[in-house]
């Protein structure tokens, strides 16, 4: 089949949206209407050279939500018409990890960056060239391996769902998850993007007594106190961890760093009190190194990494959908501007300007 897909091709040059050819799925994989999804940093940081992207040409996007179309042979855990969410990470379901319940650390499927676990892809260019992709959510129709998907309840409209496979996740994964913040707790936040945003809310989720969020630009404060957040400092106009070690007598009991940058994991780290813990979001880049003060880390200090929020998507995923029917989890106001495929630069330059809290395309 013919569908439109947002294809890169190299680092700080824009973004192609092109009609491209679409196989059939084989065993074990389906193939989705994709409904809505987020331009979300992870993409961008192989656009603006923050990470190297494994293979090119690439058919990007990976945080959304959809409907199955039809599916391959062997295939019984999904049919046509389900609603489904995409995982950012597979879910093989018998490696020691999917078997310790660390389904984000999964190593049982054995796949090269770009192509299907048989070695070959879905996607080709007109003139029948290959292209590499992972989700490839960027697209109108994509077809992905059934243990990147989650099925979701059909009450809920599906377009609403877009961003829980990522910035969600990510975001309220990392402070349940990972760092299990205590009711209480005081939390800085460095980084108020659609991840940082939903460390925020997870703060709140979790019942943290403070919640500091950190950020270069005014702009997206007003974001951040939209999604709970007590207090803010402007890091472009003071030191950070100055503001947050005075504002808490001794700093906070856990700090979240969703930049990427060897500069803001240390200004993390160097946030939180003696026993408190820093824990590093954001992605970082392909050769990064962080160096960290040695006393500091004697006093019982923490520094953890966490990735993909630690999720456990087919539990995950229905709790944030519960929250949300409860008026606990801010999905609505996450989706501040929608664009069509064709706007995908775009949607890349309202996240760049702290305009939205994340731009959802539809394609």
């Amino acid at each position: 089949m013919r569908t439109m897909a947002a294809v890169f091709y190299a680092p700080r040059q824009p973004i192609r949206v092109e009609e491209v050819n679409l196989s059939d799925p084989k065993s074990g994989e389906v193939l989705v209407r994709v409904a809505a999804t987020g331009a979300c940093h992870s993409d961008y940081h192989a656009v603006d050279g923050h990470t190297k992207a494994a293979a090119v040409p690439l058919v990007m996007g990976h945080e959304a939500a959809g409907v199955v179309e039809k599916v391959g042979p062997n295939v019984t855990a999904f049919k046509a018409g389900d609603n489904v969410v995409f995982a950012i990470r597979p879910m093989c379901g018998k490696c020691k990890y999917c078997s310790t319940n660390r389904p984000n650390l999964c190593n049982g499927i054995k796949a090269k960056p770009g192509f299907m676990v048989d070695g070959t892809q879905r996607f080709s260019k007109a003139d029948g060239t290959p292209l590499f992709h992972g989700l490839a959510t960027f697209s109108q129709y994509t077809v992905v391996p059934e243990w990147t998907l989650v099925k979701v309840r059909d009450d809920v409209p599906i377009e609403k769902l877009a961003s829980i496979g990522c910035a969600v996740v990510t975001g309220v994964g990392a402070v349940v998850n990972t760092a299990e913040v205590k009711p209480g707790s005081t939390v800085a936040v460095y980084g108020c993007g659609g991840v940082g945003l939903n460390v925020i809310q997870g703060a709140v989720i979790a019942g943290a007594s403070r919640i500091i969020a950190v950020d270069i630009a005014a702009s997206k404060f007003k974001f951040a106190k939209m999604f709970g957040a007590t207090d803010t400092v402007l890091a472009s106009e003071t030191d950070p961890v100055k503001a947050i070690v005075d504002m808490t007598d001794g700093g906070v009991d856990y700090a979240f760093e969703v930049i990427g940058k060897p500069a803001t994991v240390r200004q993390a780290f160097e946030s939180v009190c003696a026993g408190g813990t820093a824990c590093m979001v954001g992605v970082p880049p392909t050769d990064g190194e962080v160096t960290i003060p040695m006393r500091p880390l004697f006093l019982d200090r923490k520094l953890i990494g966490s990735s993909a929020g630690t999720g456990r998507p087919r539990h995950d995923f229905p709790w944030f959908i519960e929250l949300y029917l409860q008026g606990r989890l801010k999905l609505d106001e996450l989706q501040t501007r929608f664009r069509p495929l064709t706007e995908i630069n775009e949607a890349f330059q309202d996240m760049l300007s702290g305009t939205v809290a994340r731009t959802i395309i539809k394609p």
